[in-house]
């Protein structure tokens, strides 16, 4: 009615109609201050993923150099000596000695993959926020250009509602 404040969404007071200039300033600026958010936050989970994988970086590491390393030699003096105790040929005590060494690196690996896996889904929480701002955005745009066709729908030839 005229003479009366009319109040809006946000909770702000007019006395007019909105401008779409306006409007459209200040969700930009939003989207804007969005995006900064959304860059900091990926920075601070990148920082984050960095540190929990460094362990499994090392790791991974330690286990190439332990099968690298020591483990043939291991390996050939464990052939050895399944050869010697049960009087199987050298070439079974040796395949034995093969399969314990497999299983031996196939345990460091999957430590440092569950590490490594671990780490990246600090990154989730990145990925998240970033659907979310742009499920936001996508209803901002949405219920402006709702509002903005609804103010062309009603022009000043419609006759005014009937007040019964």
């Amino acid at each position: 009615m005229d003479g009366e404040t009319q109040m809006n969404t946000n909770g702000r007071f007019r006395d007019e109609e909105p401008n779409v200039a306006t409007s459209f300033a200040g969700l930009a600026h939003d989207v804007i201050e969005l995006g900064e958010l959304q860059t900091q936050l990926f920075v601070h989970d990148v920082k984050s993923t960095t540190q929990k994988t460094r362990t499994s970086l090392l790791l991974s590491v330690v286990g190439a150099c332990v099968l690298l390393g020591t483990l043939p030699v291991m390996l050939f003096a464990l052939g050895q000596l399944i050869a010697e105790q049960t009087e199987w040929p050298l070439s079974a005590g040796l395949a034995i000695a093969a399969l314990i060494g497999i299983g031996i690196s196939a345990g460091f690996l999957a430590a440092a993959w569950n590490r490594l896996s671990a780490g990246l889904n600090a990154m989730q929480r990145s990925r998240d926020e970033l659907n979310r701002n742009i499920a936001w955005i996508k209803s901002s745009l949405k219920s402006q250009s709702s509002t903005k066709s609804d103010s062309r729908r009603t022009s000043w030839a419609d006759p005014p509602p009937n007040p019964r």
